[in-house]
């Protein structure tokens, strides 16, 4: 079973928390780079801890081939290797690296009196860590929290799956 790995996913979900409290930059991207770090935990501790059982590394191995080439999987790929390499490897981030993260606004408004129509264009400015864009390659210009949230899920998803196939050949 996939004890061992469920664990790290949970202490990934912790992770996730703190990257919503944060409200410090520097605080905010070392809450991120734990992060990203535990999500690619995920599959080592599997393949390593929980797959010390035979018919769990067998499991996992096949299902680590799938995550490398299916289309579907490109979460596995473009973010929990990705990012994890960017960061580890390169010590570069994904995530917009600022407090503040302006926006381009732009509104088309109805001038009340003569109805004529008109373009307004602003870039305004969003803080406090609400908004954390993915500056490039996948999921661009998602919240950050938002794509780590996801890989969470998919990793529960492939757990899940991982048992069902396990206790199967059981």
């Amino acid at each position: 079973m996939t004890i061992a790995a469920r664990e790290a996913l949970a202490d990934c979900h912790i992770a996730l928390q703190m990257l919503e409290d944060e409200k410090d930059n520097r605080k905010w991207r070392i809450h991120w780079a734990a992060a990203v770090a535990l999500v690619r935990a995920v599959g080592h501790v599997l393949d390593k801890v929980d797959g010390a059982d035979a018919t769990v590394k067998a499991a996992s191995r096949a299902a680590f081939k799938r995550w490398k080439t299916d289309p579907d999987c490109e979460i596995f790929r473009d973010f929990i290797e990705g990012e994890r390499n960017n960061i580890l490897k390169e010590y570069r981030f994904g995530p917009h690296p600022t407090e503040e993260v302006g926006i381009a606004v732009s509104v088309t408004l109805r001038h009340p009196e003569t109805g004529e129509m008109m373009q307004v264009t602003d870039v305004l400015s969003i803080g406090e860590s609400i908004y954390r864009p993915m500056l490039e390659g996948f999921r661009q210009g998602d919240d950050a929290r938002d794509v780590l949230t996801d890989a969470l899920d998919w990793w529960r998803r492939e757990l899940d799956a991982l048992d069902v196939t396990v206790a199967r050949q059981r």
